[in-house]
């Protein structure tokens, strides 16, 4: 995860790897640096009561079929809103456009965001949080999020082995955004980051 990335997680949340067996495609060193990497930048995050209880990430098995290509359909001009906070706030933001996702368990159309605090930091970073059919159970209740990165052509790469929860979700402080009813799913997602445990 390069430095930017990690400077705009924190940026968004306010604030590895336990890996599942299964007969899934072996996982990456890429894909196991990025869990170590994003482990480490939980543990580092939390309460100094937390870190004692803290058991690691737990991750779905590492799949490449849910790392997929897509173009962005620009909504022109983008839609002001605001996203509902963990915190109780209200955090402004547009609505920027739209992609179409094909994936193992069916095809989805989320909506694409930029969050308006971080956006003279952050000025071409892409919000893209979702909910799915596991939320609550197998996935964290309050949706989870993924980076969208721009790649030749105009091509976006999403890769949802790499969906991450909310710091909220470890008991992090901060203005975590809450997935909108619109890009809620109706199929699990079961790549990236699981339910914290004993959540």
């Amino acid at each position: 995860m390069s430095h930017i990335r990690v400077g705009v997680v924190v940026a968004i949340l306010g604030a590895a790897w336990t890996v599942v067996v299964s007969c899934k495609p072996p996982i990456t060193a890429a894909e196991q640096q990025w869990r170590r990497e994003r482990e480490a930048a939980v543990r580092s995050a939390l309460p100094a009561a937390a870190v004692g209880h803290f058991e690691g990430l737990r991750f779905f098995p590492f799949d490449p079929r849910y790392r997929v290509k897509t173009m962005l359909e620009p909504l022109s001009p983008p839609e002001p809103l605001r996203l509902a906070a963990s915190d109780g706030s209200l955090r402004p933001a547009h609505r920027v456009g739209r992609v179409r996702v094909v994936l193992p368990a069916g095809e989805a159309v989320l909506s694409v965001f930029q969050l308006d605090d971080i956006q003279d930091r952050y000025p071409d970073y892409l919000f893209l949080p979702f909910r799915d059919r596991g939320a609550g159970k197998e996935t964290y209740g309050a949706g989870r999020y993924v980076e969208v990165n721009r790649v030749a052509g105009g091509v976006l790469e999403i890769d949802f082995n790499r969906a991450y929860n909310p710091d909220c979700a470890y008991g992090i402080a901060g203005r975590c955004p809450v997935t909108p009813e619109e890009n809620t799913v109706p199929f699990l997602i079961a790549a990236g980051e699981m339910m914290p445990a004993h959540h």
